[in-house]
């Protein structure tokens, strides 16, 4: 279960752009678990100071905000700017263990024979070799997911294998462990945006994590400058007026006015279509036709008040 030579390893300190934070960054041949660097993407300073705190501590990190709100993005962009290899995978209500720890193949062995063969799976490959580790939507993880990785995060943690041996992996120095929700707990408008997720998230697990973080959407300007880097031929008025119908969507979301949210990945996509399409055209393919019949009325109004009729 190597992973690639990593040695030598030669760390520097490296700025993370945009922040004043500077951070280890290995520098070595590439990797294939190294994510690329977007040259465009917006560091937020607060966040990155907290994630950076986890990173430096090895304290396990989970990120709790709205679908759309970069969660995810940041940390794969931080592992890119640190060249650190990074494995991720997406938890569903039907998730087991073995997409975490690994599974029995059946393979062929040197004398023709059928054999069962355990397979390390992209955790058990992260905790040995020293990767960081995102877990992408922990609050729709069934309880044996959970009871898999409480084990793992604990402050000596190790990750026992369900292959014939029980193999015990202890964690990696260099291992990092990030997690990604919607919600430690879906209450209200959570219970319609988001009902794949659990009542309460595990108050065990909870407390696995040293650092939760709620990262809410960006601010206005910082949104239009990503907006408008993704879609540079868009004028920046369109992009402005963008920014402000998703901001008033959100808050009329939060006083219950509105049961959808506008994330920041549905201001590119509507971006991206007014490129070719009328704005409220546009709006309709990529926001509007995703939304309930009485949302779809409410927001239309509003983008019409601001772009007129297709």
């Amino acid at each position: 279960m190597a992973g690639p030579n990593r040695n030598p390893v030669q760390v520097v300190k490296h700025e993370i752009p945009g922040t004043g934070v500077f951070l280890d960054r290995v520098n070595e041949l590439e990797h294939p678990f190294i994510p690329q660097i977007d040259p465009n993407y917006a560091f937020r300073k607060d966040l990155v100071q907290e994630v950076a705190y986890c990173l430096e501590t090895g304290t396990n990190c989970m990120l709790v905000g709205d679908a759309g709100a970069g969660k995810s993005s940041m940390v794969e962009q931080l592992a890119a700017q640190l060249n650190r290899p990074l494995r991720r995978v997406n938890l569903n209500g039907e998730s087991d263990t073995s997409v975490l720890e690994g599974r029995d193949y059946t393979v062929r062995d040197a004398q023709g024979n059928n054999v069962l063969k355990f397979v390390p799976g992209p955790l058990a490959v992260a905790v040995q070799n020293g990767y960081w580790f995102l877990c992408d939507e922990i609050d729709a993880a069934l309880q044996p997911v959970l009871f898999l990785l409480q084990q793992l995060l604990e402050d000596d943690g190790k990750l026992v294998l369900s292959d014939t041996e029980g193999t015990v992996i202890q964690r990696h120095a260099a291992f990092r462990f990030f997690a990604t929700a919607n919600t430690v707990g879906v209450a209200g408008r959570n219970r319609l945006l988001y009902s794949g997720t659990m009542q309460r998230m595990n108050e065990a697990t909870l407390d696995r994590f040293g650092v939760l973080i709620n990262v809410g959407y960006m601010e206005p300007a910082l949104e239009a400058q990503v907006i408008g880097a993704k879609v540079p031929t868009l004028d920046g008025d369109f992009v402005k007026a963008i920014v402000k119908i998703a901001n008033d969507t959100r808050k009329n979301l939060q006083d219950d006015r509105l049961s959808c949210t506008f994330s920041t990945r549905r201001c590119i996509h509507w971006a991206r279509a007014m490129t070719r399409f009328h704005p409220v055209r546009a709006a309709k393919l990529t926001v509007l036709n995703k939304l309930n019949q009485d949302d779809f009325k409410v927001l239309l109004g509003v983008i019409e008040r601001y772009f007129g009729t297709a």
